[in-house]
C-alpha cells in the first residue's frame, strides 16, 4: 500500500523512473505494472513530443528514461535520443567519463539494442573500456 501512495505521489519525471528501477532491482515491479505503465506511459507521451535538443544533457537521467521505456516495449530510437552525447566525429565525448553512473546506466542500455543500432553498439564498447 506504502508504494502504492509512493507512486502516486511521486511527480517529478527522474524520481519516478529512479522509483520504478528500485522497484524492479527489488523484484517486486510485478506487483505494479498498471501504475508503471501508466507512468512510463506519460513520460514516453510527454518527452516524445519535446525537441530532443531542449532536454537536458544529463546521461544518467536519458540512459535510465530509454532503458526502463524499452524494457516496457516502447518504441524509442536510439539515435535521437543518445547522438547528443557525441562528438563531432560521431564518437562519444570523453566528458561522459567522469559521470560514473550516467556511463553505469548506459552500459545497462546497451544491452536492450535492437540489431543495426549502431549507436548502442558504439555505447556497448565505450562504457565497457570506461567502466
Amino acid at each position: 500500500m506504502q508504494v502504492k501512495m509512493m507512486l502516486d505521489e511521486v511527480v517529478v519525471p527522474l524520481d519516478q523512473l529512479e522509483l520504478i528501477d528500485n522497484l524492479q532491482r527489488l523484484g517486486i515491479s510485478y506487483h505494479f505494472e498498471n501504475e508503471i505503465k501508466q507512468i512510463l506511459s506519460v513520460i514516453n507521451r510527454k518527452y516524445s513530443k519535446i525537441d530532443q535538443d531542449s532536454k537536458i544533457n544529463d546521461l544518467y537521467a536519458t540512459a535510465l528514461e530509454f532503458r526502463l521505456l524499452r524494457q516496457h516495449g516502447f518504441n524509442v530510437s536510439e539515435a535521437k535520443i543518445f547522438d547528443r552525447f557525441k562528438n563531432e566525429k560521431g564518437e562519444f565525448k570523453s566528458s561522459l567519463c567522469d559521470d560514473a553512473k550516467g556511463l553505469l546506466q548506459l552500459y545497462e542500455s546497451s544491452f536492450l539494442s535492437i540489431e543495426g543500432e549502431t549507436t548502442l553498439e558504439m555505447a556497448t564498447e565505450f562504457t565497457s573500456c570506461m567502466i
